[in-house]
């Protein structure tokens, strides 16, 4: 099975960053707030299903992934952040989804000051995951063969066993600059 994570994260973030976007034009624009407000309850109610896709996608690959210490040690602060990002997300869309047209100019103010933050834990969030992969070389199959390698210098392992996930891959043969072949 390929993984999900990857696929499922970028729409939420998207939404997420939108939302915070949105609710800042409804703070600025008085003369279209009540459409920006119609515009935010949709990208809230569609952002909260996505945001669970995404934290349940990343959940199950993180026991999966093949990864080393310093992996592991990204991997739990991006795992805390979802948590946070993913409540604080889904509390002010249900606020937002209840009070609906109700929704007082002092409540849309206090939303979007929440979403900003929310949104500065969310960009912080996916700098650790491009860090994971792109620094890392989290969940990219010729950096696990070399995790795997290094085992037993600094790999990580859960319950005694290296955790790992068989891509298929074929070796690539490098020469002396690191250039594959």
């Amino acid at each position: 099975m390929e993984t999900l994570h990857p696929i499922t994260v970028h729409f939420p973030i998207a939404l997420v960053l939108t939302a915070t976007l949105i609710g800042i034009l409804a703070v600025v624009v008085k003369s279209k707030r009540r459409d920006l407000v119609v515009v935010l309850y949709w990208l809230m109610l569609i952002g909260s299903i996505s945001i669970l896709a995404a934290l349940f996608s990343g959940l199950y690959e993180a026991g999966k992934v093949v990864h080393n210490n310093a992996i592991h040690e990204i991997m739990e602060t991006h795992e805390i952040l979802g948590y946070i990002i993913s409540a604080s997300f889904i509390l002010l869309s249900i606020w937002v989804l209840i009070r609906n047209k109700k929704l007082q100019v002092r409540e849309l103010y206090i939303v979007t000051v929440l979403l900003m933050v929310t949104s500065i834990f969310l960009v912080y969030s996916a700098y650790l995951g491009g860090k994971m992969v792109y620094e890392e070389g989290a969940g990219v199959a010729p950096m696990e063969k070399i995790i795997e390698q290094m085992h037993g210098s600094g790999g990580h392992s859960h319950g005694g066993e290296m955790m790992q996930e068989n891509h298929g891959e074929t070796e690539r043969s490098h020469d002396a600059d690191g250039h594959s072949h």
